[in-house]
């Protein structure tokens, strides 16, 4: 909904392949190769995970892919919280306050990358550090495609309202409905304010909330209806959907051509 791709951990991804296939699937290729087949949907990562690629590498594969898809390119941002990709890499789990601290810096490099590509882009922090990184022709979409960035911590809610076009959040997991609602009601008036702070309308941010755990979309045939009017009210925007489980894939058809073409018009009765 909205004009938010899909998108989801890799290894989450993965696990969702047939074995034979999983080892074959790397999603900024995939990327590339939806990019060159597609002419209209936007298409993106929700998200891309700092542990895997430096932020030099992640803002190269983008501007790529913005110039493949001809600007239709949408980067989510994570802060890496599976230990198993710290594992995969070799690396010790970065605690809280070291992911966050890195996610900040990583934000940063990455928007300077995206925003000046042609100039020779320098950045000294703690954990990033680059000197002379010139990245190639400006991107399609400008001043840079647009950046999403997942979370709920106060330093996201930090960088979303700083640096970014769009804020996710799937609320916190293992809690209700309301709960949820409440939690990203109360985050949503924090990033106005945070927004006003950094001399910013607080409507150049999108709220874009993921559909998983209690916000199951498809666990009845009125389930994403529901979601999107409470979540509405609140200020989300944009509804990011799983593909359905097989036993639920007759709704799909229904959410697709009646459900979600009324929620924007605002036609359903």
């Amino acid at each position: 909904m909205g004009r938010r791709p899909l998108g989801g951990h890799p290894y989450r991804l993965l696990r969702r392949l047939p074995q034979p296939r999983r080892d074959l699937v790397r999603r900024w290729t995939v990327l590339a190769v939806m990019a060159m087949e597609t002419t209209r949907i936007r298409i993106g990562t929700l998200v891309s995970n700092p542990v895997l690629r430096p932020p030099t590498l992640l803002a190269k594969e983008a501007l790529t892919i913005d110039h493949l898809s001809g600007g239709r390119l949408e980067l989510g941002i994570g802060t890496g919280i599976e230990p198993l990709d710290h594992a995969a890499m070799g690396l010790d789990y970065w605690s809280p306050g070291e992911r966050v601290a890195r996610f900040s810096e990583y934000v940063e490099v990455v928007d300077g990358l995206l925003a000046n590509p042609s100039c020779a882009y320098a950045f000294e922090g703690r954990f990033y550090r680059t000197r002379e990184a010139a990245m190639g022709p400006p991107p399609v979409q400008r001043p840079r495609p647009p950046i999403t960035v997942g979370g709920q911590s106060p330093t996201v809610l930090r960088v979303a309202a700083e640096r970014a076009d769009c804020w996710n959040t799937a609320g916190p997991l293992g809690l209700g409905m309301d709960e949820i609602l409440e939690t990203t009601h109360r985050q949503n008036d924090q990033l106005d304010e945070m927004c006003v702070a950094f001399e910013r309308d607080p409507t150049e941010l999108r709220r874009s909330l993921f559909l998983v755990g209690a916000l199951d979309a498809w666990a009845s045939h009125d389930a994403l209806e529901k979601i999107v009017r409470r979540f509405g009210e609140i200020g989300i925007s944009e509804f990011v959907l799983f593909w359905p489980p097989g036993e639920r894939l007759n709704l799909f058809e229904h959410v697709a051509t009646e459900v979600i073409p009324a929620l924007r018009t605002g036609t359903l009765p």
